[in-house]
C-alpha cells in the first residue's frame, strides 16, 4: 500500500487542453486502474471513487480518475496556448474522446504501470469502448470494466452536433442500443480483452424502458461481449449507492 504519495495530477491532450485527475500510486507500479467518469461528471463526485480508491490501496493497485473534456454540461478549459476552449458534455464529441483517454494512459505509461484497467461509469462506457478501437494506446489496456452502462437516449441540453455524435446512427453511438430487436451489436462482439459489467439493481438509466427485466439486458450485452461477466449489486441506484462496498469488491475481485 501507499498512502502518502497520492497527488492532484495535470496533463495535456495532443489537441491542447489542459485536464486534471487524483492519482494515488501503487507500491510495485504495476497495475494500474484509469476510471472515466459520464455525463456531466468530475473525477470525485460519486462516492463509489472513495470507496474504491480504499479497496484498490489495500490490494496494491494504483488508481487514477480524471477529467475528461466532457466535464460539467459546460466547462472553460485551458489550453496549452493560453486560450480558453468552452466544451463540457455540451459540446463534447464522442469521436474525440480517445484523446483525453490517451493523455491519461500516456501518464500511467511513464510512471512505469505495465497493466491498465480501463473503466467507464454511465456515459463513460461509451468512451471507453470506442478506446479499444481508436486510441493511440489502445493495446496497452489489458482489461475493461463497465459500471452502469445505459440504454440508448438522446439528451435534450446537448448540442446538434454533440447529439448525433452520441445518439446517431453510427454502431459506436448504438453500443448500448437495446431497443432495436433486429439490432448485432458488431461492436461489442469485438471487444477482445476480459470485460466485467456492474450495474446496480435498482439503477434508474440502465433499461429505462422496462426495468423490470434488466436480466434480458445484461443477458444481451454477456452473449455479444466474448469474454465477459456481469452481476448486479443489490439495491443500488446508478451511483451505486447505498452498496459502493459490493461494488468495490466487484471490482477488485475482476482485476485480481
Amino acid at each position: 500500500m501507499n498512502t502518502n504519495n497520492n497527488q492532484l495530477v495535470q496533463v495535456s491532450t495532443s489537441d491542447g487542453l489542459y485536464l486534471h485527475g487524483y492519482y494515488s500510486p501503487s507500491c510495485d507500479k504495476k497495475t494500474a486502474l484509469l476510471h472515466i467518469h459520464g455525463s456531466e461528471g468530475n473525477f470525485y463526485e460519486n462516492n463509489f471513487i472513495y470507496v474504491l480508491e480504499k479497496h484498490l490501496n489495500e490490494n496494491n493497485i494504483a488508481f487514477l480518475t480524471v477529467n475528461t473534456r466532457g466535464n460539467g454540461l459546460t466547462t472553460d478549459f485551458n489550453t496549452v496556448n493560453g486560450k480558453i476552449k468552452t466544451i463540457g458534455t455540451q459540446k463534447e464529441l464522442l469521436e474525440e474522446a480517445h484523446l483525453d483517454i490517451s493523455a491519461w494512459i500516456k501518464f500511467l505509461i511513464e510512471e512505469g504501470y505495465q497493466e491498465i484497467i480501463l473503466q467507464g461509469h454511465s456515459l463513460g462506457t461509451m468512451k471507453v469502448i470506442r478506446y479499444l478501437f481508436e486510441g493511440e494506446h489502445k493495446d496497452k489496456v489489458k482489461k475493461l470494466i463497465l459500471l452502469a452502462p445505459f440504454e440508448k437516449v438522446r439528451l435534450p441540453e446537448l448540442s446538434p452536433e454533440t447529439q448525433e455524435s452520441w445518439a446517431g446512427s453510427s454502431d459506436f453511438a448504438r453500443v448500448f442500443d437495446f431497443t432495436s430487436e433486429d439490432y448485432d451489436f458488431p461492436i461489442l462482439k469485438q471487444i477482445k480483452i476480459p470485460t466485467k459489467i456492474i450495474v446496480g439493481e435498482k439503477d434508474e438509466y440502465f433499461y429505462p424502458t422496462n426495468p423490470n427485466d434488466f436480466q434480458k439486458i445484461m443477458d444481451l450485452l454477456l452473449n455479444h461481449i466474448p469474454n465477459s461477466q456481469g452481476v448486479f449489486i443489490p439495491d443500488a441506484v446508478h451511483s451505486f449507492k447505498p452498496n459502493e462496498e459490493l461494488m468495490a469488491k466487484e471490482v477488485i475481485n475482476f482485476i485480481k
